[in-house]
């Protein structure tokens, strides 16, 4: 990875798509994309991105859901997509700070490259 292919800092690179919307407290809507090269990554970067969701708060064991409510359902989803890691759903205000958070700080560790802010 060069230099180029690394953004330095945390903001900038969540390209939201979908307004949250406060009527649904009290979840948060959910919807944007993390801006990560995931079509560029190696082999081994792409296995450290699996490790990296499946380490997050509210992860579900071999999914890509998070924060399930009672019947099981994730209240959110996130995905691999050419654009970056997609995600979708709801969770409480602090369910999704936290995610947000650990996810951001973990690909940051990680120094995956993302596209520029």
């Amino acid at each position: 990875m060069t230099a180029e292919d690394h953004v330095e800092g945390l903001e900038g690179w969540f390209q939201p798509w979908s307004e949250h919307d406060l009527a649904t407290r009290p979840f948060v809507k959910i919807g944007g994309t993390y801006t990560i090269y995931t079509g560029r990554l190696t082999e081994a970067e792409v296995a450290t991105l699996g490790r990296l969701l499946l380490g997050l708060p509210g992860a579900r064991p071999d999914s890509m859901g998070f924060f399930c409510d009672p019947s099981g359902d994730p209240c959110f989803e996130a995905s691999f997509e050419p654009s970056g890691i997609t995600v979708e759903g709801q969770a409480s205000p602090e369910q999704w700070a936290a995610w947000d958070t650990a996810f951001r700080a973990a690909v940051e560790e990680a120094k995956l490259p993302r596209f520029p802010a």
